[in-house]
């Protein structure tokens, strides 16, 4: 929170007024802090996490679990980054629908709709990414 409050008093000077005013402009912020803090930790976990998997699953279960992580990236790289953001802010954030919402200035269930639907190419698109590869 304080790192979002920092930010914000830095850029006030740049705020514009846009129909969601002050409340989404803050999580806005809160949203790119959060995604930020949750990229360094995931770049330190994954690495734990390799190691973990070596020791109890072998090499082999953790060059499996790489091997799908790649193929969730190549495959969440293909969608629209609308989808890509709908899923990011819902499932890498853990927003609720009521939250992504205020972010992208929709409804709740206008967001459920669209992670139904981004879930739904995700899902296509990694059925073409493993026939491919």
């Amino acid at each position: 929170m304080s790192e979002t409050l920092t930010r914000a008093l830095r850029r006030i000077g740049s705020f514009t007024w846009q129909g969601g005013g002050v409340d989404a402009w803050l999580h806005g912020i809160l949203r790119n802090v959060v995604l930020e803090a949750h990229r360094a930790e995931h770049r330190v976990v994954s690495r734990d996490a390799g190691d973990e998997v070596a020791a109890d699953g072998g090499p082999e279960e953790a060059v499996l679990r790489r091997e799908q992580a790649v193929l969730v990236r190549t495959a969440l790289a293909t969608l629209p980054a609308t989808d890509q953001q709908v899923l990011d802010l819902r499932f890498v954030s853990c927003l609720s629908a009521d939250e992504v919402g205020a972010v992208l200035r929709k409804g709740p269930g206008a967001v459920r709709m669209a992670q139904s639907r981004a879930l739904g190419r995700l899902r296509r698109a990694l059925e073409d990414v493993s026939l491919d590869g």
